[in-house]
């Protein structure tokens, strides 16, 4: 593991309102669809652009499915969703998914999976020379939040992320 801690580790930040900020989708491979059912083969949606890429197969009332795609060396910044959980699975690859918190620190291999708590923070990293495929599950908060996506600023200069979650 890697012997950094939260005050340490420098932090970039890409909130929903950052410029640039999301690319065009990529158009999902759909195997079935029917008015109760979709189902998605993640082989068949992996696009290795070098670039890395998030791939949403579906988009429901309380929650979303996909894939993330990470190449050699990409990393997220320091987030959390306000009031949203994440579940991410490693399909492919390895997972170094990093907290600010004691003890949140944990490599993941293929069939190995983290759930994170709404308005947690945390920092996916791939820091093998192979390609690392995440199949996620995303669930939405009843009511809307302020903010989908918040990133972490420091110790000092971060809000409570729970103050984002709905009303």
């Amino acid at each position: 593991m890697t012997e950094t801690s939260a005050e340490t580790r420098q932090y970039e930040i890409h909130d929903e309102d950052t410029p640039g900020r999301g690319r065009p989708r990529t158009p999902v491979k759909v195997k079935l669809e029917t008015k109760g059912w979709q189902a998605f083969s993640i082989p068949e949606n992996i696009v290795d652009d070098g670039a890395g890429s998030r791939i949403t197969f579906s988009n429901k009332r309380y929650s979303q499915a996909g894939i993330n795609i990470y190449p050699p060396g990409r990393k997220d910044e320091m987030h959390c969703h306000p009031g949203s959980e994440h579940i991410f699975m490693v399909v492919q690859g390895q997972l170094h998914i990093y907290g600010i918190n004691e003890g949140e620190d944990v490599v993941l291999n293929p069939g190995e999976l983290v759930h994170i708590n709404q308005s947690y923070f945390y920092q996916l990293c791939n820091e093998t020379d192979e390609m690392c495929v995440l199949y996620g599950v995303f669930t939405k908060p009843p009511k809307p939040a302020k903010k989908s996506r918040y990133s972490y600023r420091g110790p000092k200069e971060t809000v409570d992320p729970s103050t984002f979650e709905g009303e």
